[in-house]
């Protein structure tokens, strides 16, 4: 995707990627035999059964040390039909616990078949081994075996299916928990892609939008557009995308991620997994992944549905946040340049004068006002000295630091509250910005203008910062009758 000027908006046309039925693997079942007799009769009793529209796949080993080797890479094996003696009279039953206890496989089905009962007496291996089933060759029919198979088949899937719901819930939790920590909605919607990439065991790679509410003249509702929070993987140059047509290179996806915000709820197609969160305080959003070759079957559904659900109160909360942030610094901060106002100052300078008076430390407190300001509003506009204003409190707030308070408490005027800070310090520093101040040029468009300004400073810490302040003011008074541009401190 690349960005362009001319936003426009995206056509309900595209086309979206089709849902194909989904062919399920077969089933994976190893036989261990060093009989190849006993292979060639299982693979052809088993080789056409079909078992919920899935085949079985049969995987050969013939000794316990072959099948060691085999089950070191393969982790999707549903049954083992055993034999007990090979190499060693007890080889298959030592196989039995190195899948249990070495390789913590407790789901595989492992039926044990003995041509040789003696050896290993059912009662003692059913007691003494996790196994399953313990067949006789001799009693193992075409029927039996069908039938053992079956229900193997159907305790495996219960297993697996349970073990599923088990992660996918621990995933859930794992995620959620940490993205409720997160108040920046862009780093929560960066956070939301990485941690669905975990749940669906995929690499990274996918967008997440929220849907804007367009409203025209006289309140007509327009078609609601698209905004990018975050994006991944190969999707990871759409941040600046204006979805338009001729440049987004991902438009039937960009089509699905509409489809699911149209329709309110999860969409699901081959290798793509769309998630609509319904979050209080936002029109929608909603998080598309591509994952190669998976597609979501119903217990994935279930769980991705809690998944979303559970994002959607974790994102609620991000929203309220900023919300909560954006209000409290609008109530704190200046409109025109940004800086702390009047109340701000008051209520965070109070502490910290209250604070330096118990302990003895020195501090500054300062008023500034910019000279002749009226005369820069009568020449140029107020827009004019709007530019003025706000150039000087960017000044102001990169000469002095974070622990220091910079505010506009008023038209033309500035307090500043600098910690620990002597007297000479104090006056050096003030005197600086004064000269600093008064060699630069302020832009007004193809014009530009200078502009001094007067200081009043007090170091003579108080537990009353409004008898601070009336110090200041009165020593920034005498500073402009003396001639402004001027520190005058005490």
């Amino acid at each position: 995707m690349s960005d362009v000027k001319k936003p426009l908006r995206l056509k309900p046309s595209a086309p979206l990627p089709v849902s194909r039925p989904n062919r399920q693997p077969d089933w994976r079942i190893l036989v261990v035999d060093d009989d190849e007799e006993v292979h060639a009769v299982t693979r052809m009793i088993l080789g056409k059964v079909r078992y919920k529209g899935r085949g079985i796949e049969i995987l050969d080993a013939y000794s316990a040390s072959e099948a060691r080797a085999l089950l070191e890479h393969e982790k999707q094996l549903a049954i083992i039909l055993l034999d007990v003696v090979m190499e060693s009279d007890d080889a298959g039953l030592q196989l039995v616990r190195m899948i249990r206890e070495e390789l913590k496989n407790l789901a595989v089905r492992i039926i044990l078949r003995t041509g040789q009962p003696g050896q290993a007496p059912e009662e003692r291996v059913i007691i003494d081994y996790d196994i399953n089933d313990y067949k006789s060759k001799s009693e193992l029919t075409a029927q039996k075996l069908f039938t053992t198979v079956i229900a193997a088949l159907r305790s495996w899937e219960s297993i697996v299916s349970l073990e599923r719901t088990r992660i996918g819930l621990e995933k859930i939790l794992d995620s959620t928990g940490s993205l409720f920590q997160v108040h920046s909605l862009q780093q929560f919607s960066s956070g939301v892609l990485g941690q669905l990439a975990v749940f669906l065991d995929c690499k990274p790679s996918g967008i997440m939008c929220v849907q804007l509410d367009g409203r025209g003249p006289g309140g007509t509702v327009l078609p609601c557009d698209l905004r990018i929070l975050a994006s991944t993987g190969a999707f990871g140059d759409c941040m600046n995308c204006t979805l338009e047509r001729e440049a987004c290179t991902h438009l039937d996806m960009v089509a699905l991620v509409r489809k699911a915000m149209e329709e309110r709820c999860n969409q699901y197609t081959e290798g793509y997994t769309v998630l609509f969160f319904d979050a209080d305080g936002i029109l929608g959003t909603a998080v598309l992944m591509h994952a190669e070759g998976s597609d979501a079957d119903a217990q994935d559904r279930k769980l991705l549905e809690l998944f979303a659900a559970k994002i959607s109160l974790a994102l609620a909360n991000t929203v309220h946040y900023q919300k909560m942030i954006t209000a409290e610094a609008a109530a704190n901060t200046d409109y025109l340049t940004g800086l702390n106002n009047r109340r701000q100052f008051l209520r965070v300078g109070v502490s910290l004068v209250a604070s330096a008076y118990r302990s003895g430390s020195p501090l500054a407190l300062a008023m500034l006002d910019i000279d002749h300001f009226k005369r820069i509003n009568d020449t140029w506009g107020h827009d004019a000295g709007d530019e003025v204003l706000k150039s000087v409190a960017e000044k102001l707030q990169t000469r002095f630091r974070k622990s220091d308070i910079v505010a506009r408490i008023g038209g033309e005027e500035f307090c500043v509250i600098a910690t620990n800070l002597t007297r000479e310090a104090a006056l050096e520093l003030f005197e600086d910005f004064c000269v600093s101040l008064a060699s630069q040029s302020i832009s007004l468009g193809e014009e530009s203008v200078r502009v001094t300004i007067s200081i009043g400073v007090t170091t003579e810490v108080s537990d009353n910062i409004d008898a601070m302040i009336s110090q200041a003011d009165a020593l920034l008074y005498r500073a402009k009758q003396e001639g402004r541009n001027r520190v005058v401190i005490q």
